[in-house]
């Protein structure tokens, strides 16, 4: 409820439509989670110390096969249990095989991709990735993504198609191509 409120800007009515609750318990919820997390005084900067970082070469492999839409040496970097997921999309894409039928469909949209290093989560490393955009000459913002590494593979790349967080973190509003 938390990331639906602060990071996707959503208003309580849209989470009670997709968490298919009333507007009043969305916002119990969001005010019950709030207290806890005021509680137990959780902050990101703690999260991202519990966790591991990413393999710094392999972040190079990814936003390499990524910007060339080399899909077999981007899909070939997954683990075999790897996954996708792109909040706010109801979307979960899991195993190698469909995430390469995912890649083929949506080499449209992704094809001409840049991306930038950047942090979350108070330091940990993610990508921003940048589309192109109307105008031929630059590509805009299109996506955060923030990748979870099992057995020095990827495991889960949690995409957050919100260009309102680009600003957030720091990032340009385009860049040239």
């Amino acid at each position: 409820v938390l990331i639906l409120k602060d990071v996707f800007e959503w208003s309580s009515k849209q989470i009670a439509e997709t968490l298919g609750m009333s507007p009043a318990a969305a916002n119990s919820a969001l005010q019950r989670a709030r207290e806890t997390m005021d509680r137990t005084r959780l902050r990101s900067d703690e999260f991202s110390k519990m966790d591991v970082n990413p393999d710094q070469n392999l972040l190079s492999r990814y936003v390499e096969a990524f910007e060339q839409f080399d899909i077999q040496a981007l899909v070939s970097l997954f683990h075999e249990e790897g996954c996708m997921s792109m909040p706010p999309f109801a979307m979960w894409i899991s195993g190698q095989e469909d995430l390469s039928a995912f890649f083929a469909l949506t080499r449209w949209h992704c094809e001409g991709s840049k991306f930038l290093p950047t942090t979350v989560n108070g330091g940990y490393p993610a990508l921003a990735q940048y589309v192109p955009g109307k105008e031929a000459s630059v590509l805009v913002p299109w996506g955060i993504h923030v990748i979870e590494v099992k057995e020095n593979r990827i495991f889960h790349v949690q995409n957050f198609i919100n260009a309102k967080l680009f600003s957030r973190l720091g990032l340009p509003e385009q860049i040239d191509r």
